[in-house]
């Protein structure tokens, strides 16, 4: 058969190489005391049975101990701790700086956008501001400016939630779907204003509905399911909609709705709540946010979006101020709960998504200062200086900041799960008031560590030792404060007569306030983090047992014979009365169960403390067969360990910088040549071939992600698919392959000519009978690998190829720029890699683990980590790009998209899984496929015990991101390799080689 050819040119050597091969066998057999009739054939049958159901037993111990430990996190690094039913801490101002505000949100506002100048040939007054109102309010001197950094996950209902509440949903909101329209219970602005008024869409509606008063706030909310976000005609109504909707409600005017024709006015109880104090009105503009998704920030429409939202803004200001009479007592901020990156995704930590804009003017602000020297501005960066805004100071805060914010402005309660500090800058009040609202901070607080600490000490109980600054020390000490604050305020007229004495001595009692803020915030993160210590010992021992017992397990079943392994365990029995590590390990299992039955631990406790017992208890009794793995040699074992920990950490620093899966790559490459020319005296075909692909393939990592559309890098790849798949399939295996498999081929056609065609019209004008194709086309590929390659002997090799090119035809339907090159190089590495390792074999006729075996395993690992970040950097939400799914949906379904991106990334995965299987049972047939999968499960530990010590709780939102990030994605992808091995290994289960074998 044509697929033999490549071995022509190494039969010269061949026997040579037999020599070599049979001497090390010899040799093998003789320290093995096998006799050639020493077991019979039904013994060595059955334990291999044996072996392979204990390995599979192993392996999904190790899964669910993945799937468990996933969550750990959760548990040993956050706790999410949020406590309700305490009493909110009144205000401590008599007078409050403002009767009322009014909050314009951008939904899904860019900040260079929105402060930007116009710039583009699309809008019509190029070098004028996109936001007029802005500029003027900050050139005037009325206004303050900066930017309000955003907290992941950047999704609308948990940064209004953040902005509204003060509380910034940690990781665990992911197991409460961050997503969803109904948030967490907490406290939040709304539940303390006399009056309000809320117009938006519905997934953040909920919070602005008053616990406390019902009949206070009105919720005007338009249903979110409604907005078409690849329609920007339709999107943009919603904001004409909220435009009429406040024009109705301030300028007293009727307006006519379209629809019925009819004449509305005021709705009942409007008038009377206008009139209140402690007003706040929220107006949500959401046709950015749709915009931006369905058609990227970078086009016409989402800039259109922004200027005709400013012209609302603008008139309902003017509004407003007439319908109070400009009476001053009005304060307005302009923010955005989040941005849009430019591939139009948001969600993650994206400075595009979390830099967001916030201006505030009106009653109780304090107007951003003069730069010194606007051509060298102190607090600009190149970001901002091109806004136009370099003459005034900017002043940047947290969103968390903002509750507390509003909440001085109104004279309201601090909401009492608020996590954010008062940025008393920003406020025009005297030393007296803002040392009162930032005690009034300081308070609120104290009130939640307190709670806190009351339920950790419940829980704990004697086991519980108190943080250095106690919240009672806290406590005594801000009461000090307040007195000191109050026996000046009684001198001075609540500080408007204050002498220089006084606001220095204000001063310093709003420093030592901040600094037991800070004391309060660090009692919080170590009451949070009480076990954190303990917990991190006991989920690390359960990776680190696992991993040790893989290592034992599989020499016990591939290295040792049966004779040995009996006298191994024969050797280490011993009565319970001696077998001290028993009784050991049992005293430790009770201690460990009293601590967790005192301290009321969570019933996912107990598996992160039995799952290290029971895999150390289990290592100790197999410790002895790890001397079976090579020999006795201490130097050997030391150096082979050591290397296969060097290899774990190369696999693990890909998911830092993608860039060194290149240099594993090219190092892999060169070592091949070189152990080539050394092992058989020459360069071979099958090595050259081999090296030619890491080559290839290490290009990629070290191009930038895909963030776009590129016709051009598609189109190139889509020609190079299509005539290497036509060449392979219709003239080198055209006798050997299934007309099913030619059938998928000539799909390509299709599948490359639909993408294309669909780039060139708008989604809405497609016909649905397309779409009905495509997803005819996907069944039919799924359908294939089950009814077509599962039922049918058929060689290993084409088994793989007619995997791959369904794999081809999946990369063509979803792919979008230089992806379809890739996935041709891709496959091209997994062919060679088979031939590669085929040849090399042939020098490894032993039936032990060996170190190369555990090289085998590492290039596995390399090889589907390369299908994971050769084209994106996964680590970031925000790579994945939704234009591949348009193929399949008309408007974007959270669950179907989310269904489709996984099938979409898994199946690579499958095709190297695969590669894999055919190694196995092509080149090294003496040892068990499961056994050597098991070794890569090592590399896969390696990875995961990094990064579990490796997330952080402090830094910046992208440190601590992007650290979780890492461990999630390495426990997922160890799930991920079992679970498509096992598939792979179904697949390639009935083949020609197993029916020669049976034979």
């Amino acid at each position: 058969m044509k697929q033999d050819h490549q071995y022509q040119e190494i039969d010269q050597s061949l026997e040579q190489i037999r020599q070599k091969s049979s001497s090390t066998t010899s040799g093998y057999l003789q320290n093995l005391d096998i006799e050639s009739n020493a077991q019979p054939t039904l013994e060595i049958v059955k334990r291999e049975r044996r072996q392979n159901k204990y390995l599979w037993k192993m392996i999904g111990l190790g899964l669910l101990l993945h799937v468990l430990f996933l969550f750990s996190i959760f548990d040993v690094y956050i706790q999410s701790w949020r406590p309700l039913g305490m009493t909110p801490v009144e205000p401590f101002n008599k007078k409050p700086l403002a009767k009322r505000l009014m909050l314009f949100q951008y939904d899904g506002g860019r900040s260079d956008i929105i402060y930007g100048l116009q710039s583009e040939s699309d809008e019509p007054e190029i070098g004028k501001p996109r936001v007029p109102l802005i500029h003027n309010r900050i050139k005037e001197g009325k206004a303050s400016f900066g930017i309000q950094y955003a907290a992941v996950p950047t999704e609308s209902r948990v940064c209004v939630q953040n902005m509204m509440g003060g509380y910034q949903e940690d990781m665990t909101a992911i197991l409460s779907g961050w997503a969803s329209h109904h948030g967490l219970e907490y406290d939040r602005i709304y539940n303390h204003v006399k009056a309000g008024f809320f117009f938006g869409p519905s997934i953040i509606s909920s919070i602005f509905e008053s616990q406390n008063c019902p009949s206070c706030v009105r919720v005007d909310y338009f249903l979110d399911s409604e907005i078409n976000y690849y329609d920007h005609e339709q999107a943009s109504t919603f904001d004409k909609l909220n435009y009429d909707k406040i024009k109705r409600l301030f300028n007293g005017t009727l307006v006519e709705d379209r629809k019925n024709k009819t004449l509305y006015d005021k709705e009942p109880g409007d008038k009377e709540k206008l009139a209140e104090d402690k007003l706040m009105v929220y107006m949500n503009w959401v046709s950015c946010d749709a915009i931006g998704t369905g058609f990227k920030p970078t086009n016409k429409e989402y800039r259109k979006s922004i200027r005709t939202a400013a012209k609302y803004i603008e008139e309902i200001e003017e509004d407003i101020n007439k319908y109070y009479g400009n009476d001053g007592e009005t304060a307005f901020i302009l923010l955005a709960d989040h941005g849009i990156a430019d591939i139009g995704a948001h969600g993650d930590g994206n400075p595009q998504n979390t830099w967001t804009p916030f201006v505030l003017w009106g009653k109780g602000i304090k107007p951003a200062d003069d730069e010194q020297d606007p051509k060298n501005p102190e607090t600009h960066d190149d970001f901002s200086k091109k806004w136009g805004l370099t003459m005034k100071k900017r002043f940047d805060i947290d969103q968390s900041q903002l509750p507390s914010l509003i909440s001085s402005i109104l004279g309201l309660p601090i909401p009492m799960n608020n996590e954010g500090v008062l940025p008393l800058k920003l406020l025009d009040a005297t030393e007296v008031y803002k040392a009162n609202i930032l005690l009034q901070n300081a308070y609120q607080l104290q009130t939640t560590y307190s709670k806190i600490q009351e339920l950790v000490q419940e829980r704990q109980k004697w086991f519980f030792t108190e943080y250095e600054h106690s919240p009672k020390k806290i406590l005594n000490f801000l009461s000090e404060l307040k007195k000191q604050v109050d026996q000046i305020a009684s001198k001075s007229e609540d500080g408007k007569s204050a002498t220089k004495e006084q606001n220095e001595e204000l001063n310093r009692i709003i420093s030592d306030t901040y600094v037991e803020i800070q004391n309060i915030r660090s009692g919080i993160s170590y009451l949070k983090l009480y076990q954190k210590t303990l917990l991190q010992i006991a989920v690390a021992l359960g990776y680190v047992s696992f991993m040790l017992l893989c290592f034992a397990v599989v020499f016990r079943y591939i290295n040792t014979n049966q004779d040995k392994e009996n006298r191994i365990v024969q050797q280490n029995t011993v009565p319970f009365v001696k077998n001290f590590s028993l009784i050991i390990t049992l005293c430790f299992t009770a201690f460990i169960l009293l601590y967790l039955n005192v301290t009321q631990s969570k019933p996912v406790y107990y598996a992160y403390f039995g799952f290290p017992i029971f895999f150390s208890y289990q290592f100790y009794k197999h410790r002895h067969f790890m001397n079976e793995g090579w020999g006795q040699n201490i130097l050997k074992l030391i150096c082979s360990y050591a290397l296969i920990g060097l290899a774990g950490q190369c696999l693990m620093y890909s998911f830092f910088e993608r860039e060194f899966i290149s240099y594993n790559f090219l190092a892999i490459s060169v070592f091949s040549l070189i152990h080539s020319k050394y092992s058989f005296g020459q360069i071979t075909g099958p090595v050259l071939r081999w090296s030619l692909a890491c080559i290839l393939i290490s290009i990629f990592p070290l191009l930038p992600p895909i963030q776009g559309v590129s016709d051009i890098n598609y189109i190139f790849g889509f020609i190079c698919i299509t005539i290497t798949t036509f060449y392979i399939s219709f003239y080198h295996f055209k006798h050997e392959l299934e007309t099913s498999v030619k059938a998928m081929t000539i799909s390509i056609l299709y599948c490359g000519g639909i993408s294309l065609y669909l780039r060139t019209v708008a989604s809405s004008t497609v016909p649905y009978y397309i779409f009905a194709i495509n997803w005819i086309i996907l069944f039919s590929l799924v359908g294939s690998i089950v009814f077509l390659n599962l039922h049918k002997n058929s060689d290993p090799q084409l088994r793989l190829y007619s995997l791959i090119v369904i794999m081809i035809n999946l990369q063509l339907l979803f792919g979008i720029s230089y992806d379809t090159l890739f996935i041709l190089i891709f496959s091209f590495l997994l062919k060679t890699w088979v031939d590669h390792e085929k040849e090399v074999s042939v020098l490894i006729q032993n039936k032990q683990i060996l170190p190369y075996h555990f090289y085998t395993a590492f290039k596995f690992i390399l090889i589907m980590n390369i299908s994971f970040f050769g084209i994106q950097d996964l680590v970031s939400l925000g790579s994945f790009n939704y234009e591949s799914i348009t193929r399949f949906l008309v408007n974007l379904q959270e669950i179907l998209t989310l269904v489709l991106m996984l099938f979409k990334l898994s199946f690579p995965f499958l095709c190297g899984a695969s590669a894999f299987i055919v190694v196995c049972k092509l080149a090294y047939k003496q040892l068990s496929t499961i056994g050597l999968f098991m070794l890569s499960i090592i590399f896969a530990e390696i990875m995961t015990i990094n990064f579990f010590f490796m997330i952080r709780t402090e830094g910046t939102w992208q440190e601590k991101g992007s650290s979780v990030a890492r461990f999630v994605i390495s426990s997922l992808l160890t799930l991920l390799y079992v679970s498509l091995f096992f598939i792979a290994h179904i697949l390639f289960k009935n083949t020609k080689f197993d029916e020669k074998q049976k034979n």
